[in-house]
């Protein structure tokens, strides 16, 4: 793989690196909603929503007013729950390609961090890390085993000290016609873990993170 001088581990690259040399994958949205929740935009439509609501209670606003609130209030109602519902239908679709049971092998190709590679030497900061209490969002890159072609596959992001590749394969559960529909187990994430209660509520106990 071509690697910029960025002075990074020997197995993690940026994904403009992992780009130039052909390697691509597509997203991994069933594991991101699993691992984050329904959407923050979600979460603050909602908020907008009980606010719009509730101010047009108010009795300080004209009627014309009022109606208005109201209308945005019942919209932005629409839009978060299109959006709730759609994380519960991709909660549903990755719990039916799990229980489907027809995973196949990938192995750990790389460590991805996010971000653009001017920004890496930043991330890569100590110092910085400690002052600004930020860490590097990290992923790993999975590509298929057995084939001369294969196909490659990423872990939702998730912050990290540490460069540590994951031992050993991981079991990868695609859907059949969605490239982007697809789940990886392996034991870099903790999605896995959860219980059903979490896995609804978007929680992440103490002893997963």
């Amino acid at each position: 793989m071509s690697r910029q001088q960025i002075d990074l581990p020997p197995h993690v690259y940026t994904r403009q690196n992992l780009a130039e040399s052909g390697i691509r994958f597509p997203p991994p949205v069933l594991d991101t909603a699993a691992r984050n929740g329904p959407s923050l935009t979600a979460r603050i439509t909602a908020v907008l929503a009980v606010l719009a609501l509730g101010a047009s209670c108010y009795t300080g606003f004209s009627e014309g007013a009022v109606t208005v609130i109201r209308i945005a209030g019942f919209l932005l109602c629409l839009d978060a729950a299109f959006r709730f519902v759609r994380w519960v239908r991709l909660i549903r679709i990755r719990q039916r390609l799990l229980a489907g049971g027809h995973g196949v092998p990938v192995e750990p190709l790389a460590l991805v961090l996010k971000g653009n590679p001017e920004e890496v030497p930043a991330q890569l900061s100590k110092v910085r890390s400690i002052i600004a209490g930020s860490v590097p969002q990290v992923a790993v890159v999975y590509k298929e085993t057995g084939t001369k072609k294969p196909q490659f596959y990423i872990t939702p992001y998730r912050r990290s000290k540490d460069f540590q590749m994951p031992s050993g394969t991981a079991m990868l559960y695609r859907h059949h016609s969605r490239e982007h529909y697809y789940v990886l187990e392996d034991d870099f994430d903790f999605i896995r873990n959860r219980s059903r209660e979490q896995l609804f509520s978007g929680t992440v106990s103490s002893a997963e993170c």
